[in-house]
């Protein structure tokens, strides 16, 4: 509701206006202002309109002024009632700080449109204002965007490139040829991740998600799912699936449901020892599907999880280990697109755990 702060000398004049306007908007009047002579503290609050007579612009016309300046770009408008006489007296401050005047006597119909098209105009304004900072923002995050992708691309096309130059130059024992290979194949599939992320991305903030549920066997799905992932990482981690309930076939998408998985357990192991645990639990409802990776890393602090799905953000401990700051914002935006829900639990240096739920039956809303 538009909020309107009425600046009038006289309070018979002050309660009727504030009566009748408090119908359709949020009044607040200061009524000491032209007694004291000066502002007082409901000068600095938040107001959409500020209706006030002669008496009140003279006193405050350089608040006025001073306040138009603070809001610049956006409008705030400041409605004058006056007497003919007051014009004439006005005139050194109207036209610097009034953005519409109309004499007495009032006519409501006319107050009423008056107020009603400078509060449109003030509407506008602040919705114009938000476009703007939503397009600054936007310009960044792709300035953002190039500069990390870029980043993340080089640093796995110079392990390729490097590997390839050594193995053109000289011939290697086969088992450093079979090592250098597996350091090529890792650095493929971090790049091939990435564009699957951006592409994600690129289709969930275009609404252009394509939905594919088909018959999924939960157990087994999430079972060859993580050896496919402890295989292309490579890793030492202990990843231990828990089906606490009796998982049967159920109607998902596959390919949502894998990239959520290989998010989470490919963050799970980047941010935790090589020897520790990461517990995988899959829990089976009459009308959902709940999964929860926990890892034992590093933890994020509870300023970082606030933000933590926001694109290309990162938390503050993660120092030197690579990423975009993507992976979550996508998993967030494709859970909730297929109607489903994510959240996380952390303590530093304790771990995290992300509980991913989602309907059986998955079909974008």
């Amino acid at each position: 509701m538009s909020r309107i702060l009425i600046i009038i000398e006289q309070s018979e004049n002050r309660r009727l206006l504030a009566e009748s306007l408090s119908k359709y908007y949020e009044v607040a009047i200061a009524d000491s202002v032209v007694q004291a002579g000066k502002a007082v503290p409901l000068l600095d609050e938040p107001f959409d309109l500020c209706i006030l007579d002669g008496p009140a612009l003279d006193r405050l016309w350089e608040w006025v002024q001073a306040r138009k300046h603070k809001e610049q770009p956006v409008f705030v408008p400041f409605l004058l009632i006056t007497v003919r006489p007051d014009v004439k007296l006005l005139t050194r401050h109207l036209w610097q700080t009034i953005d519409e005047l109309i004499t007495k006597p009032l006519e409501k119909l006319e107050l009423q449109a008056r107020v009603e098209m400078l509060l449109r105009s003030r509407r506008l304004s602040l919705q114009l204002q938000i476009a703007l900072e939503q397009e600054r923002e936007l310009k960044e995050q792709k300035s953002r965007f190039v500069s990390i992708v870029s980043h993340e691309f080089r640093n796995p096309l110079n392990v390729i490139y490097g590997f390839i130059r050594l193995l053109q130059q000289r011939d290697f024992p086969k088992e450093q040829q079979y090592e250098f290979f597996q350091r090529i194949q890792a650095a493929v599939s971090r790049m091939v991740a990435l564009l699957d992320d951006v592409l994600i991305l690129g289709k969930s903030e275009a609404g252009s998600l394509a939905s594919n549920p088909v018959e999924l066997a939960l157990e087994p799905f999430c079972r060859k799912l993580i050896e496919e992932i402890k295989f292309s990482t490579n890793t030492k981690h202990t990843i231990d699936l828990k089906c606490e309930d009796e998982c049967f076939i159920v109607h998902m998408d596959e390919a949502l449901l894998r990239h959520v998985l290989t998010n989470l357990l490919s963050n799970a192991i980047k941010y935790s020892a090589p020897d520790s645990t990461i517990q995988v639990r899959l829990q089976c409802k009459s009308e959902t599907v709940i999964f929860q990776v926990q890892d034992e890393g590093i933890g994020i602090a509870p300023a970082d999880q606030e933000r933590l799905f926001e694109s290309f953000y990162r938390a503050s401990n993660v120092g030197k280990i690579p990423g975009t700051g993507l992976g979550l914002t996508i998993v967030k935006q494709a859970v909730e697109r297929y109607g489903g829900t994510i959240a996380l639990k952390s303590k530093i240096n304790v771990g995290t755990t992300f509980t991913v739920t989602l309907p059986i039956s998955s079909e974008i809303s």
